[in-house]
């Protein structure tokens, strides 16, 4: 019995048998979006500028035929993109108003009405400062 040739398949490997299932069997290609710089320049200005925060399925799709004049472009991928958009939106405003005050205020002490800081030393007791 003689040994079958091997034929490379089209992603690189290869079959014992050409025609078998495994050929007939492909991989998908990828389903992930890559915008244009256009897609994302109307999508910003969509969100910010118009502020098109949380567009309703009729507003998505109008965008989605504006869009793919662009290029390629499915609804999911506009609704997931201002959904993403909200969320790195309120990310953002949720790390800058988070503020670290090292320092709390003591009140006035003496006459001469001088403010003291209190912070914690390295052994975790609270240590007064004199101006």
């Amino acid at each position: 019995m003689e040994p079958q040739s091997r034929h490379p398949t089209e992603d690189g490997g290869s079959n014992k048998v050409a025609g078998s299932s495994a050929n007939m069997l492909r991989r998908k290609s990828s389903t992930r979006w890559i915008p244009t710089t256009d897609h994302i320049r109307i999508l910003k200005e969509l969100f910010y500028n118009k502020e098109f925060r949380s567009p309703t399925i009729e507003q998505i799709q109008r965008i989605c035929l504006q869009l793919k004049w662009y290029g390629k472009i499915e609804f999911k991928s506009v609704y997931y993109w201002f959904v993403n958009q909200r969320a790195r939106e309120k990310q953002k405003k949720r790390s800058t108003s988070d503020v670290h005050v090292p320092m709390q205020r003591s009140g006035l002490v003496g006459d001469d009405n001088v403010t003291n800081w209190k912070h914690e030393d390295q052994w975790g007791t609270m240590a007064v400062m004199d101006p």
